[in-house]
C-alpha cells in the first residue's frame, strides 16, 4: 500500500461548476485523469430555420397540415426548470398554424409544470417569451386544482391517466420539450410532457413507482417500464405532433426534430446520445461531480441526479465527491423524512419499498441506491453537518479538502474521473 500523506500539487488543477461559479482543486502527481463531459456539437446556425425545417421535414406524416381545420389547438411546453428555446420555436409554429387557417385566438399554451407549483403569469413571458405570451393565451397546469383534471382510463400497467382538461378539451394536441438524460425514464420529453407535464399526482406517482425496476435506468428506452408506460399513455391520450430539441452545453440547439410522438422522439434520442453519451475506459476509485451549477444544484432534491449519473463512474466502495451548492436545502420535506426512516441506506431502501409510492420519498430510495455502491463526500454550503449526517455522508469544507480525504481513504487510487456537468452526461462502458 502505498502512504500518501502530503500530495504534491501540480499534474491538474481542476474548475468545478457549483451554484453560479466555481469550486477549484488540484490532483497529485501519479494520478490518472479522466474528464467525462458531453460532446461540443456545434449549434445550428439558424435556429429559427432549423425548427422551420423540422416542421416541413416531419417524421411519420404527422405534421402540422394534419391540424387543418382543427377548432382549438393545445400547445404543452415546460416550465422555467428547462431551458427549452421556447422563443424561437413558438413563433414559427405559429406561423405554420396560421398558414392553415388557424388563428391566434384559437391557441392556447399549456405550461407543464407537473408537481412542480403552478408558473405565475408573470413567468409566462420569459417561458414562451414576450411576443408570444402578448399574442396568445397562456395557462398554467395545477396538479392538484380542484377540477382541473379529467380521467379518462387505466395503462395496462395500471397507471390511472388523469390529464389536465384543457389539453383533453382541444382537438389539436401538440407538445413542445427538449430531450435530454432521465435518470429513470431513459431521456426526457416526447409523451412525457403530456403524462407528467399535464398529469394528475396519481398518474405520475403510479408512473413513477417503476423506478424501482432494474430496467428503469438512465439512457434506456426500450424495455424501460416507466418510458413504455408513459408512450403507451400518450397514445391512449392523443397526441397530434410533438417538437422536440437537442441542446447542446451552451444550450444551443443542435437538432430539432418534429412530428409522430414516437418516431420523432426516437430520432431525438439518436442525436441526443451523440451528444451526453460518453465512452469511460474504466470505473474510478475516485469521481468528482458536479451536476452542472445552478439551477441543477440548488437543493439536494436536484443534485441526486448528478450523483446518480456520478455513480456509474465508480467502482464498489470507490468515493464520490458531489460538488452542490444546494442554496435552498434539502429541497422537499419528504425526501429528507424519508432519509430518516432507517440507520443505514439499506435500511432506507427496504422501508422506502414496502410503502406506498410517494413523490419525494422516491429521492431517499435513489440517493440511497448511490450509497449502497460508494461512498460520498458533499462539498456543499447549503447542507449544514446536521443535515450531511441525515444524508449519510461527510461534509468537506471546499474541493481540495474533498479530495484529500478522498485519498487519504483510498491511498492506493490510481484513476479520478472528473464529471462537471453530470446531469447532462451518460457514462458508457
Amino acid at each position: 500500500m502505498r502512504n500518501r500523506e502530503v500530495p504534491k500539487y501540480k499534474q491538474l488543477a481542476l474548475k468545478i461548476p457549483y451554484g453560479q461559479g466555481y469550486l477549484v482543486g488540484e490532483l497529485p502527481e501519479g494520478i490518472k485523469v479522466k474528464e467525462v463531459v458531453p460532446s461540443e456539437i456545434a449549434g445550428v446556425p439558424d435556429p429559427s430555420a432549423d425548427v422551420r425545417r423540422a416542421l416541413e421535414q416531419p417524421i411519420g406524416n404527422h405534421g402540422v397540415e394534419e391540424l387543418r381545420g382543427v377548432r382549438q389547438v393545445v400547445i404543452v411546453v415546460s416550465d422555467l426548470t428547462r431551458p427549452v428555446p421556447n422563443d424561437v420555436i413558438l413563433p414559427v409554429l405559429l406561423e405554420k398554424l396560421n398558414a392553415i387557417g388557424i388563428k391566434d385566438e384559437q391557441v392556447t399554451i399549456l405550461v407543464g409544470t407537473g408537481l412542480h407549483r403552478p408558473a405565475p403569469p408573470e413567468e409566462f413571458p420569459l417561458i414562451v417569451g414576450p411576443e408570444v405570451a402578448a399574442r396568445v393565451k397562456v395557462i398554467s397546469h395545477d396538479a392538484y386544482a380542484p377540477g382541473i383534471l379529467q380521467q379518462i382510463g387505466v395503462s395496462s400497467r395500471g397507471t390511472p391517466i388523469w390529464i389536465n382538461r384543457h389539453y383533453l378539451e382541444a382537438d389539436g394536441r401538440i407538445l413542445i420539450g427538449m430531450i435530454d438524460p432521465h435518470q429513470f425514464v431513459g431521456y426526457t420529453a416526447g409523451s412525457k410532457s403530456l403524462v407528467i407535464g399535464c398529469g394528475g399526482e396519481a398518474t405520475i406517482r403510479a408512473n413513477h413507482a417503476h423506478l424501482v425496476e432494474p430496467e428503469a435506468t438512465l439512457g434506456r428506452i426500450e424495455g424501460n417500464p416507466a418510458r413504455e408506460d408513459i408512450d403507451e399513455i400518450g397514445g391512449l391520450v392523443g397526441i397530434n405532433l410533438i417538437i422536440n430539441v437537442i441542446l447542446n452545453s451552451h444550450k444551443g440547439i443542435v437538432r430539432t426534430v418534429a412530428g409522430h410522438y414516437l418516431a420523432a422522439h426516437r430520432a431525438g434520442v439518436a442525436v441526443a446520445r451523440q451528444v451526453s453519451e460518453v465512452p469511460v475506459p474504466a470505473l474510478a476509485d475516485v469521481a468528482i461531480v458536479s451536476p452542472g451549477g445552478f439551477p441543477k444544484d440548488i437543493n439536494l432534491y436536484q443534485a441526486q441526479k448528478g450523483l446518480a449519473h456520478g455513480t456509474r463512474l465508480v467502482k464498489e466502495g470507490g468515493v464520490i465527491i458531489l460538488c452542490a451548492e444546494c442554496r435552498e436545502g434539502a429541497g422537499e420535506k419528504g425526501f429528507i423524512d424519508t432519509m430518516q426512516a432507517g440507520n443505514t441506506p439499506e435500511e432506507v431502501i427496504k422501508v422506502f419499498k414496502q410503502g406506498e409510492f410517494q413523490m419525494g420519498r422516491h429521492k431517499a430510495f435513489l440517493w440511497c441506491r448511490s450509497l449502497v455502491r460508494a461512498r460520498v463526500i458533499l462539498v456543499s454550503d447549503g447542507v449544514d453537518d446536521n443535515l450531511a449526517r441525515i444524508m449519510m455522508v461527510r461534509k468537506a469544507p471546499d474541493l481540495q479538502a474533498a479530495i484529500n480525504m478522498a485519498l487519504k481513504e483510498l491511498p492506493d487510487a490510481e484513476v479520478v474521473t472528473v464529471m462537471p456537468k453530470a446531469n447532462s452526461t451518460i457514462p458508457v462502458f
